[in-house]
C-alpha cells in the first residue's frame, strides 16, 4: 500500500520512507511524526516538542543526534528516536515502538481528591523502579493514549505521587481521577526529565515558581532537597487562577512550619500572576537557583526574565508541559 501526503508544498520534493510495511510520501519541511500524522497513521504523541518522549519510534538506519539526545542509552541502543525531532530521510525504514521495552506495570494503590478537580494519585510499580523527585512519567490510558505527569513524592515514599487535574474532555485525566482507578494495574514508563534538585550545593538560594499541577514537581524537588539537608533558604511561589486551585495549600503551610529554611507564597490571577510577583521580590538572581514549572507560556517567560535577573542559564531548571495537550 503506498500513502501519499494531502499537505505537500511541492510534489518534486517529496522523500518516500517505509513504516511498518506502508510507503509514505513525506513532506521534508515537516517532521517524521507529522509526516505519519497527516496520513492517519497511528504514532503515540504529546507535545511535539521533544519533551514528554511519547513519540518514540524505531529504525536501524543514521538520524540526527537531537532526535535521541534525551534518550537513555538502552533505547538508544535498540534504534528508539523521537519522531517529533527527526526529519524524513530518503529510504528510511521506520518501525513502530515496543511499548514493552519503556512501559511496566504499576498498581494505583489510592486517589485523593482535591480541591480545583486535582486528584493525589498514588502508584506502586511492580520491580526496581528508579527516580529523582521532580522528573515526569508517561502513562499510557485508555485507547493506548500516553500523557506525561510529574513526580511528587520521593523515593523513601514507596510510592510515586503524580498530581491529575481531570479536564471535561480529557479521556485521561477522566479515566485517572475516577474512583475505579483505585486498584487498577496501569502501564508507566521510566523516569525522564532534568528538573530535579542537585547536591552540589547545599547553600545555594532556590526560586521556585509553580502554576496548577507544576506545583507536582516542586513538590518532590523542595521534599529531595531537605532530605539531602540542603541549607540555603528556599523561596516558593504557588500561582492558580482562583482559591480552589491552590489544591494544597494546607500541605505546604505544613511544609513551611517544618523547614526552617522555607518560605511559601500563594497567588491568584486576581491578585496577578505568580511569576510577577516573584520576580518584584527578587530582582536580583545572581548565584540564584530557579525551578519553573507549570504553564509553558510562564515558564517560557519567565526563564528569560530569570536570566535577565543575572541568574545563570545552567542554574535554571523548567518543566513546561502544554496542558492542553498532555494533562488531558
Amino acid at each position: 500500500m503506498e500513502v501519499i501526503l494531502s499537505q505537500q508544498k511541492n510534489a518534486d520534493c517529496q522523500i518516500t520512507v517505509h513504516y511498518e510495511g506502508t510507503v509514505v510520501k513525506c513532506n521534508p519541511d515537516k517532521s517524521v511524526l507529522d509526516n505519519l500524522l497527516d496520513q492517519s497513521l497511528a504514532v503515540n504523541h504529546s507535545c511535539k516538542k521533544g519533551v514528554c518522549l511519547t513519540c518514540l519510534l524505531k529504525t536501524d538506519d543514521k538520524v540526527d543526534v537531537k532526535s535521541r539526545a534525551p534518550l537513555k542509552a538502552t533505547l538508544i541502543e535498540q534504534g528508539y528516536f523521537l519522531s517529533c525531532q527527526q526529519v524524513p530521510i530518503e529510504g528510511m525504514m521506520i518501525k513502530s515502538a515496543q511499548s514493552t521495552d519503556f512501559f511496566q506495570q504499576a498498581l494505583v494503590s489510592n486517589r485523593i481528591e482535591k480541591s480545583g478537580y486535582v486528584s493525589q494519585i498514588f502508584l506502586k510499580p511492580y520491580g526496581d523502579f528508579s527516580y529523582k523527585p521532580g522528573q515526569f512519567i508517561n502513562i499510557k490510558g485508555p485507547n493506548d493514549i500516553v500523557r506525561s505527569y510529574s513526580i511528587a513524592s520521593i523515593p523513601s515514599d514507596n510510592v510515586i505521587e503524580i498530581h491529575v487535574k481531570e479536564h471535561q474532555y480529557g479521556v485521561v485525566s477522566r479515566w485517572l481521577c475516577s474512583d475505579k482507578i483505585i486498584g487498577q494495574e496501569i502501564e508507566i514508563s521510566a523516569a525522564n526529565g532534568e528538573c530535579f534538585y542537585l547536591p552540589d550545593n547545599q547553600d545555594q538560594p532556590m526560586l521556585m515558581i509553580g502554576t496548577g499541577t507544576g506545583l507536582a514537581p516542586l513538590l518532590g524537588i523542595l521534599r529531595d532537597s531537605q532530605s539531602q539537608n540542603h541549607r540555603g533558604k528556599i523561596e516558593l511561589y504557588f500561582g492558580a487562577v482562583d482559591e480552589a486551585g491552590l489544591y494544597l495549600a494546607d500541605q505546604l503551610r505544613d511544609l513551611e512550619a517544618e523547614y526552617i529554611h522555607l518560605t511559601v507564597h500563594f497567588g491568584t490571577l486576581k491578585e496577578g500572576p505568580i511569576n510577577d510577583m516573584a520576580l518584584k521580590n527578587h530582582p536580583n538572581l545572581k548565584g540564584w537557583r530557579v525551578f519553573l514549572c507549570g504553564d509553558p507560556e510562564m515558564v517560557k517567560k519567565t526563564k528569560t526574565k530569570a536570566y535577565l535577573a543575572d541568574a545563570a542559564l545552567s542554574d535554571i531548571y523548567a518543566d513546561a508541559f502544554d496542558l492542553a495537550e498532555i494533562s488531558s
